[in-house]
């Protein structure tokens, strides 16, 4: 697969990813955190047949969106407390 198509590829998946995580980070059960890591992790395998690399970057794009909304949740709820 060229780089591009690649890219083009995660960008779409991790936009379907993104959209199954409307909830702010203090909205998400342990339900709806373990549903997106299922899925994180269902949606990276696809990709590991390219490569290790391919897998890598797939599967670091949906942890960082994971990342952000554990962040930003941590953050609005440092922000309530002053």
């Amino acid at each position: 697969m060229d780089q591009q198509k690649l890219f083009y590829n995660i960008c779409s998946d991790l936009w379907n990813f993104s959209k199954t995580l409307n909830k702010s980070s203090s909205e998400m059960t342990d339900e709806d955190w373990s549903n997106a890591i299922q899925l994180m992790d269902k949606t990276a395998e696809k990709y590991r047949s390219l490569g290790e690399k391919e897998h890598d970057l797939a599967y670091s794009s949906m942890m960082g969106v994971l990342n952000y909304i554990e962040n930003k949740g941590k953050t609005e709820n440092e922000s309530n407390r002053d």
